[in-house]
């Protein structure tokens, strides 16, 4: 903690040595300094009632905590809309509520259309009367099966030459059905969706990551998930990033793909992701070290018994530390504390000390 009295004396103290042009503590300038800025220099071991704290310009591995936010989705690629693809009317819904769950190849919906139904006679006739040979029983059966037409009942009606007044909508995949727009005698065309179907026992976590930590993030990254109405934290990889950022939101998606075979984690469930980003080793100090005026950085170097003021070009933050690219050689100790009386000190003896507008210049 800083010593407040001490540094209140001190600095009272060191303004009236800078308006003191007979002050036992010279100013000296210094060309390395940042204009406007000038080392503060102690003599006689004075430096100890700043309460000072030091730290030293180390190269170190700095590690990045990322916190971000999203919700569990649907896994896109175990998805499957289904649409059909003639037109007619629904005569019957077999999945008829969201939520069931289905197997591939199970029924959806019965449905009757009068271009199937006609192409059923065709074949059938065809079949019946032998015309046309091989070629033609097989284009017929070829226009059945783009219709989606199950194959159990183009093989039933090559058997029986009998067409079949409606025809079966099948699950493409084994999952739960999520969203139904199927009524029995609702009239649909090609391109009415009338099912989705998902497989639940994979599911993606959708997180939003913020622009400033999109350069230290990329695929394979561990990352932490707390998501709610699920008691145990899950981990996994970040497995994609968006190209690209969102304009209003000014956030990056990224995805995790996670197991879910006890269907826990559900769709729309809010996640909070935590993930550590390595930054490589770079020479890096504590963030309290440097005073941000908005146009600059600065940072106070402990010399013996001089503080010189220093700008500094800084890199990537992390946390407590923050990197110095420019301005700092490593192993150069920098002040921790009581810099913004530092500050104050080293701009006043600037403007006080011979020269400046003090008046004192000439004596």
């Amino acid at each position: 903690m800083i010593r407040w009295a001490a540094i209140c004396v001190l600095s009272v103290a060191g303004l009236a040595r800078a308006q003191d042009p007979h002050a036992g503590h010279a100013v000296t300038a210094d060309a390395g300094s940042p204009p406007g800025y000038v080392p503060v220099k102690i003599e006689g071991g004075a430096l100890g009632g700043f309460a000072l704290t030091t730290a030293v310009a180390e190269r170190r591995a700095l590690t990045r905590s990322i916190r971000a936010f999203g919700v569990i989705a649907f896994d896109e690629t175990r998805t499957s809309h289904v649409h059909p693809k003639v037109r007619g009317t629904i005569e019957s819904v077999s999945a008829n509520f969201v939520g069931k769950e289905v197997k591939k190849g199970d029924p959806l919906a019965e449905l009757y259309s009068p271009s199937v139904f006609a192409a059923e006679l065709e074949l059938a006739s065809i079949l019946r009367q032998g015309l046309g040979g091989p070629r033609l029983v097989q284009s017929a059966r070829r226009r059945l099966q783009l219709w989606d037409v199950p194959p159990k009942e183009i093989a039933r009606l090559v058997r029986t030459r009998r067409p079949a007044r409606t025809f079966t909508l099948l699950a493409p995949r084994d999952g739960t059905v999520i969203a139904r727009q199927a009524i029995n005698g609702m009239y649909v065309e090609p391109g009415t969706e009338l099912f989705v179907v998902s497989d639940l026992s994979v599911v993606w976590a959708v997180i939003d990551l913020f622009e400033a930590d999109v350069p230290v993030v990329e695929p394979g990254q561990q990352v932490r998930l707390a998501i709610e109405a699920v008691p145990e934290p899950r981990a996994g990889q970040l497995s994609f990033l968006s190209p690209v950022i969102d304009e209003g939101t000014r956030t990056l998606k990224a995805r995790v793909v996670l197991e879910n075979p006890d269907r826990a984690l559900r769709p729309g469930a809010f996640v909070r992701a935590t993930l550590e980003a390595p930054l490589g080793v770079r020479l890096a100090i504590p963030q309290q070290a440097v005073i941000r005026t908005g146009t600059r950085n600065l940072v106070f170097v402990v010399r013996d018994e001089q503080v010189e003021p220093r700008e500094v070009t800084l890199g990537v933050e992390a946390g407590e530390w923050v990197e110095v690219v420019k301005g700092l050689a490593e192993g150069e100790p920098v002040a921790t504390q009581a810099q913004f009386l530092l500050d104050s000190e080293s701009r006043l003896k600037a403007t006080s000390g011979p020269g400046g507008p003090s008046g004192h210049g000439g004596h």
